[in-house]
C-alpha cells in the first residue's frame, strides 16, 4: 500500500498524484472523485493503475471526439492513438465506443468520401486513396457504385490546367497526363479532349 501524500491541479481538470511524496501520474478531476482519492489516503497498486488505465482511456477518447470534427476512418483513428502512444487496451476501447456511439462507421466515411471529391478525382484515385485509409475493398466497391463522373468536371479541371497555357498538342497531351493521374479513365478524358480541340 502507498499513501497519497500530494494531489496538485496540473491544468484545467489534470491533477499530479504523488504517492510517498513521489508524483506518480496524472489524473483528470472525474476519475479522482469517482474513485474517492484524498490526500492521506492509502491506495493499492492495483487500485491505482486502474484507475491510471480508465483515466488514460477517458483522455483519449476525448481527444478522439476532437479529431472526427473532420470525418475520419477506422484506421486513421487507431494510427493516431498508437502515435500518441496509447496500449492497444486504450485504443480497442476507444473504437469500440466511437463505433457503439456511430461516431466511426467506414461505409459511411468511404460513401462521403466518394460523394465528396468525386468532382476531381477519379475512380482509381478514389479506390487508391480509401485503401491507404484502411476502407475494406467491399466497401470501397460499395461506395463506388455511386460514382458517377460528371464530364463538366473534368471539363472545369481540365480548363483550370489550361489557364494561360498554349492549347497545342502538346499541352493536350500533358493534360491528358493530369487528368490521368487523378484517377481519371481514358474513356472519361476523351471526350473531354474532343471537346475542348472542338471548341478551343
Amino acid at each position: 500500500m502507498s499513501e497519497i501524500t500530494g494531489i496538485v491541479k496540473h491544468g484545467k481538470e489534470t491533477y499530479s498524484i504523488f504517492l510517498d511524496g513521489m508524483f506518480f501520474c496524472k489524473l483528470n478531476a472525474e476519475t479522482i472523485v469517482k474513485h474517492g482519492f484524498k490526500v492521506g489516503n492509502n491506495v493499492s497498486e492495483d487500485e491505482i493503475e486502474n484507475a491510471q488505465s480508465e483515466n488514460e482511456k477517458l483522455v483519449a477518447f476525448d481527444r478522439c471526439l476532437k479529431l472526427l470534427s473532420v470525418p475520419k476512418s477506422k484506421k486513421q483513428v487507431k494510427d493516431y492513438l498508437y502515435s500518441k502512444g496509447y496500449t492497444s487496451k486504450t485504443v480497442d476501447f476507444c473504437i469500440s465506443k466511437l463505433e457503439e456511439y456511430n461516431y466511426l462507421d467506414d461505409q459511411a466515411f468511404a460513401d462521403m468520401y466518394v460523394k465528396s471529391y468525386c468532382y476531381k478525382k477519379g475512380k482509381r484515385l478514389l479506390d487508391f486513396e480509401l485503401k491507404a485509409k484502411g476502407i475494406s475493398e467491399e466497401k470501397i466497391r460499395c461506395a463506388l457504385e455511386h460514382y458517377n463522373p460528371n464530364e463538366d468536371d473534368l471539363l472545369c479541371l481540365s480548363e483550370k490546367f489550361l489557364k494561360n497555357k498554349p492549347r497545342d498538342k502538346k499541352t493536350m497531351s500533358k493534360l491528358a497526363q493530369h487528368l490521368f493521374s487523378k484517377g481519371f479513365s481514358f474513356d472519361e478524358i476523351n471526350p473531354v479532349l474532343k471537346t475542348l480541340i472542338d471548341f478551343g
